[in-house]
């Protein structure tokens, strides 16, 4: 038996990045229960893993903090067996790697090769999880593609019988957040679809896209929940029978807590995205899109998420503008409306998305 290794794990991204790459470190602590897993990431999130087991979490709340905690561990602790980034960019990144004493620095790709001499061979079309698993696999070529995300310390904080189901439809862009128009119909879906149950608009009130649909109020039957701090977040989801959401962090969080979730696509690729083995998800988007991806990063008016929300409830196209407002280059202009009314809905195990080998 191999003695015990110690491995540090970078995590330096938003929300739903650092929960995706996160399985993997999951997935190698859980595999080698002996060795001593650290986890460096935002102060912001690391709460979300701090009672997670065989992981030592180190959190930071700024580059200075980042780099100053590093520095006193390297004259306080043995060296690193492996530095292994799962996420994280640009210079911070960067020095890191110069900073930290390991025997293996290990990136995503070579852009740093002076810092960080290995890296995995990562192809083209990859998921969303693969380059964090591909880099753990430097580490230990053995180890699966975890097929879902899990935060076990969080599931366990779901309540027995949740009594509300959650909407998101605000995201950091425009052209991945829901319409006034949308998310009323969506609501009432969820009224229909969960008798009995709460349902909660889920709205951080500083997200800047979130105006409009605060100054509408919420839709009929339905309350705002504001979530100001990572914890209050955590709690809200905890309590979700179900969460219906546009393509948000807030979804990476809530699957690995076992919510049951449906997600609504618009300019992005659904089964790239997250976990292909992912139970209780469903990712619906207008069929004609297929797995294009849309590069109108301006659109203000996603007229092709509101209408996969409208065709999911049966809302008809009152709950979404035409098609002819919408940027020049929207995949949306090149089908003829009839071909617009129809959603794909993808579950687990749907062969749209072959694990990874």
């Amino acid at each position: 038996m191999s003695a015990p290794r110690r491995i540090l794990f970078v995590l330096r991204g938003k929300l739903g990045d650092s929960i995706v790459a996160f399985a993997s470190a999951r997935a190698y602590a859980d595999a080698h229960p002996d060795d001593d897993v650290a986890l460096l990431v935002r102060a912001n999130y690391a709460p979300l893993f701090a009672a997670e087991k065989g992981l030592r979490v180190i959190g930071f709340g700024s580059r200075l903090a980042m780099f100053l905690k590093l520095a006193w561990m390297r004259w306080t602790e043995p060296g690193w067996d492996a530095l292994v980034v799962l996420l994280g960019f640009g210079a911070p990144v960067e020095r890191l790697g110069r900073l930290v004493r390991a025997k293996r620095r290990i990136y995503l790709d070579g852009r740093f090769a002076d810092a960080y001499p290995e890296w995995p061979e990562i192809r083209p079309d990859h998921l969303q999880p693969e380059p964090a698993w591909r880099a753990v696999r430097m580490i230990d070529p053995t180890l699966a593609f975890p097929e879902r995300s899990t935060i076990p310390s969080l599931a366990a904080r779901r309540a027995a019988s949740p009594r509300a189901v959650g909407l998101v439809p605000v995201s950091d862009e425009p052209r991945r957040t829901m319409g006034v128009a949308a998310t009323r119909a969506l609501a009432a879906h969820a009224a229909r679809t969960h008798p009995g149950c709460e349902v909660r608009v889920l709205v951080n009130r500083e997200d800047r896209w979130a105006r409009a649909l605060l100054d509408n109020g919420p839709p009929p039957g339905t309350v705002f929940r504001d979530f100001p701090a990572m914890s209050v977040l955590v709690a809200e989801l905890a309590e979700l029978a179900h969460l219906y959401t546009t393509d948000t962090g807030l979804y990476h969080l809530a699957v690995a807590m076992g919510v049951p979730t449906t997600v609504f696509y618009g300019p992005t690729q659904p089964w790239k995205n997250g976990f292909p083995g992912q139970p209780a998800l469903a990712r619906a988007r207008i069929e004609a899109l297929g797995g294009e991806h849309c590069e109108e990063k301006g659109c203000r008016d996603p007229v092709c998420l509101d209408r996969a929300v409208a065709a999911f409830c049966g809302a008809g196209p009152d709950a979404s503008g035409p098609v002819d407002g919408t940027p020049d280059g929207c995949l949306l202009r090149g089908f003829p409306a009839d071909r617009l009314a129809t959603i794909a809905l993808q579950r687990a195990g749907d062969a749209a998305a072959p694990v990874p080998r």
